[in-house]
């Protein structure tokens, strides 16, 4: 295409947007049919001279929504007034002026334009640089423009720069070797100013407070800036602060140094620290604020959200934060969305963390670690509308917890370690609800899922995109199939009687256990070698249970009592009459308990330490119930606790059911003990005797 002119496009009134990028037009000349266009892109054809006759039928036209883009063409020269009296909505001439000197000429020759943004500079990639040299940009002077836009420039100092802005309201510098502003006066009615992509190392404060101003500030994607060594409280009609994605390391903010009287937007995200100590006490109107891929502290630990009442918008992603308190968001009545993924929250404050968001649209709780979900967790969030807990490792989704979610329309639980949906959770999701991702789950495909199989698979039908990530992961023949392809057969009433046989099946077994096999086996042992009842005789009148730790007190007390008194009784002790070379379960049950009358139970917190002493008094009361030879007779030698006894239920439930003796240290009362204990011991094969 070698002109403009050459275009049929007359017969098309409501065309707004034109590309005509790389042909071969060489000349400026705009039918009068385009005058209706939003856009005309121009760019990279071969224009290199742009005429005053060219532009002649533009002189006085409305074309004042029209962006004209002339960027990457090789302009040598414009004629001096070419755009007099010439309105445009935007002039973008980057990578037009292979020099300097070519890009002062030609701004002076646009003299008379009226335009609402004007953008120059180079491309990052273009083998020719464009130096600052004084006096540039004089030819601003004489135009009528808003908003400037410098890309690609070498600058290195910035003496007489702003010579000409005093009526420009928007200034962005990007992509520049900038690294600092020289010191000067400026008469400016700026409000939007931008440094983005440049070498700075401290913000240009002194440059920055003369733009009295000044509504819009963005400071961004300076990797060398590392503070925020000035004030700029100066700007007290700051509306919007955006110092995101620097390397800030901010000990203390949102006090003093940051304008808060204004401000309504806050944006601290990709710095590397950002310490929230103020509470934000002087920003009473600030709307949002992001402190997303910035490490914080404060957080979570403190309220510092309290006085923001006005905050609709809190970013806290990928900063860390661990939540430990209930207030943690306390004051946020008017909060609308709420960004918390990659943060954690301690278990104890889910329940009530988000009490009071009651204005609440949309939650995002992507890789928080939750497991479980508190009943009441979302009770107050009536207004809530997106639920992001995708990235977690949850293991069900209860309908309870989703039942209070009344204006819930997307629900995101991908990627967690859900096997399945009960019915109740199904008939939630299917109310309301206008999308569900499911996906990336764990998918158990077995009949205990046949329901939320088939809601799957109707579910496809509607949507078929809604189930292409739902895979199953059991039964093994069935891992990696989708789950609306899967169809099973299954048969509940064979599945409860299994289920049914296999709980009584365990249940007797475990009945087999205790009392077959745990006890029940020494005594079919000694039935085999040849036990008979008539047959034994009694050598011993107690045989007696004890800790060894409590070996000084049968020693000392009970042994010189009983056999050296008046009638004397033969005790079975294992230390004196185990004989040498049996097996312990042997003594203990022939020469101990069968060769006994009584079996005589010292308790004490030793006792309840002991393995062998529990065995004994099981095997006491098991021989008991078998033959009724074998009397048991408790002593309590020291006090048990009732949480020493919990393991113990057997020795539990017969203390609280039978008399006992007690061991005192009284003279009086050590008399009685004896007295007692005497009388149960003369009562020959009577067992468990009132004491």
């Amino acid at each position: 295409l070698a002109s403009l002119s050459e275009l049929q496009v007359g017969h098309f009134p409501s065309l707004q947007e034109l590309n005509a990028a790389k042909n071969c037009i060489d000349r400026l000349h705009i039918p009068s049919f385009l005058f209706k266009l939003h856009v005309l892109d121009l760019r990279a054809n071969r224009i290199a001279k742009i005429n005053k006759e060219d532009l002649d039928n533009l002189r006085g036209a409305n074309t004042s929504n029209l962006s004209l883009i002339l960027s990457h063409n090789s302009i040598n020269s414009i004629d001096p007034g070419a755009f007099r009296f010439v309105t445009l909505q935007l002039l973008h001439l980057k990578g037009c002026f292979s020099h300097e000197d070519i890009m002062k000429a030609s701004l002076n020759a646009i003299s008379g334009l009226r335009i609402q943004k004007l953008l120059i500079g180079q491309y990052r990639n273009s083998p020719t640089k464009v130096h600052f040299k004084e006096n540039l940009l004089e030819g601003l002077c004489g135009l009528e423009v808003e908003e400037l836009t410098i890309m690609g420039l070498y600058i290195t100092f910035t003496n007489t720069f702003f010579g000409c802005m005093e009526n420009i309201t928007s200034l962005r510098f990007i992509h520049t070797n900038l690294y600092q502003f020289s010191h000067e006066s400026i008469a400016s009615n700026m409000q939007k100013f931008e440094l983005k992509y440049s070498a700075i190392v401290k913000t240009p404060f002194y440059i920055i407070s003369e733009l009295k101003n000044l509504k819009e500030l963005r400071i961004t994607n300076n990797e060398r800036l590392t503070n925020i060594d000035y004030s700029l409280e100066t700007l007290d009609k700051l509306e919007f602060l955006d110092l995101s994605k620097n390397n800030i390391m901010m000990r203390s903010c949102c006090d003093e140094s940051i304008p808060g009287k204004s401000l309504k937007h806050l944006n601290f995200s990709y710095n590397s620290y950002i310490g929230l100590r103020s509470f934000f006490l002087n920003m009473p109107h600030l709307l949002s604020l992001d402190l997303s891929h910035s490490k914080v502290d404060s957080v979570g630990q403190f309220p510092i959200f309290m006085t923001l009442y006005n905050l609709t918008y809190l970013d806290l992603s990928y900063t860390s934060c661990h939540f430990v308190i209930h207030c943690s968001f306390c004051g946020l009545f008017n909060l609308v969305e709420l960004r918390v993924p990659h943060t954690t929250f301690a278990p104890d404050i889910l329940a009530s963390v988000f009490q009071n968001l009651s204005s609440l649209r949309l939650l995002d709780m992507e890789s928080c670690g939750l497991r479980n979900l508190p009943n009441e967790m979302f009770g107050h969030l009536k207004r809530l509308q997106v639920l992001n807990l995708s990235k977690n490792k949850l293991m069900e989704l209860p309908a309870s917890v989703l039942l209070s979610l009344f204006a819930l329309q997307h629900l995101n639980i991908r990627s967690n370690n859900i096997q399945g949906l009960s019915n109740d959770t199904i008939q939630v999701l299917s109310k309301s609800l206008e999308k569900v991702d499911l996906s990336d789950n764990p998918y158990d495909c077995s009949c205990t899922q046949e329901q939320f199989l088939m809601w799957v698979r109707e579910m496809s039908i509607k949507n078929p995109n809604f189930s292409n990530h739902l895979e199953c992961k059991t039964p093994e023949h069935l891992q990696g199939s989708l789950l609306r392809d899967v169809s099973l057969k299954c048969s509940w009433t064979l599945i409860y009687i299994t289920m049914l046989l296999s709980v009584v099946i365990v249940f007797l077994l475990l009945l087999v256990y205790h009392f077959y096999l745990k006890n029940s086996f020494l005594y079919l042992c000694f039935c085999h070698r040849g036990y008979k009842k008539s047959a034994t005789e009694k050598t011993y009148d107690a045989f007696v249970i004890h800790s060894s730790l409590d070996e000084e007190w049968v020693r000392e007390e009970l042994l010189p009592e009983l056999e050296g008194g008046d009638p004397s009784f033969q005790l079975c002790v294992h230390y004196r009459n185990f004989e040498a070379g049996k097996l312990i379960l042997e003594n203990i049950f022939y020469n101990g308990i069968c060769c006994s009358r009584n079996a005589l139970v010292l308790l004490s917190p030793n006792f309840i330490e002991s393995k062998w002493c529990s065995f004994e008094f099981r095997l006491a009361l098991f021989w008991r119930f078998l033959e009724d030879e074998c009397g048991i007779i408790l002593i309590l030698l020291e006090p048990i606790r009732e949480d020493q006894l919990k393991h113990m239920y057997v020795l539990k439930k017969y203390l609280s059911s039978k008399t006992y003796l007690k061991w005192d240290k009284n003279h009086k009362e050590r008399e009685v003990f004896w007295k007692r204990l005497r009388k149960a011991l003369t009562q020959s094969r009577k067992v468990d005797v009132p004491l």
